[in-house]
């Protein structure tokens, strides 16, 4: 399995079917491996996120960025991720969006509002990674994200920040001044 996606990480974020082309030919079960490595990768994302439980989450924290990195760095397609935040931050819900391709992953808009007024939610945060590694915002992340944070602004949610994960590396749109 190292040697198909050359580090435990890249099994962890292998997709199932990738990872059942890996176990193909194997004497153990194919299926049940691939559930093992997909339940193992789940514990350990739950255990991350229960970092961000108990104590407000600023843009700054460094375990709210080791957590995006984890959550979303190693990604070989381009997935936006949401956190829900109270008014004094504290962490209610994430939503998850893959992309359909390398490159793109759309945030939908209407979903994450509708589910921010569902959870009560005052505040957000959304990250989203380059699977190239290279975590500079492009310009269409740029403009995608004044839009995003002047539709929830008008709502009376505030977007404390973007943050865009390459790899070990992350950008945050707030310490950039770019909202």
């Amino acid at each position: 399995m190292i040697q198909s996606f050359g580090s435990l990480r890249g099994i962890t974020c292998a997709s199932p079917t990738a990872l059942a082309d890996a176990i193909r030919g194997g004497n153990c079960n194919e299926d049940m491996l691939v559930a093992a490595i997909i339940v193992a990768r789940d514990i350990n994302m739950l255990a991350a996120r229960e970092a961000l439980y108990g104590e407000p989450t600023e843009p700054g924290n460094p375990r709210l960025r080791q957590y995006l990195v984890r959550r979303l760095g190693p990604r070989h397609e381009e997935c936006v991720l949401v956190l829900f935040l109270t008014a004094e931050g504290l962490f209610i819900a994430e939503d998850f969006y893959a992309g359909a391709h390398c490159n793109t992953a759309r945030l939908p808009l209407r979903r994450t509002v509708r589910r921010a007024f569902d959870l009560d939610a005052r505040r957000l945060v959304i990250a989203h990674n380059h699977p190239s590694g290279n975590p500079e915002p492009s310009a269409a992340d740029i403009r995608a994200t004044r839009h995003f944070g002047e539709i929830v602004g008008a709502l009376d949610l505030e977007l404390d920040d973007h943050v865009v994960i390459g790899w070990n590396r992350t950008v945050s749109f707030r310490e950039r001044g770019l909202i």
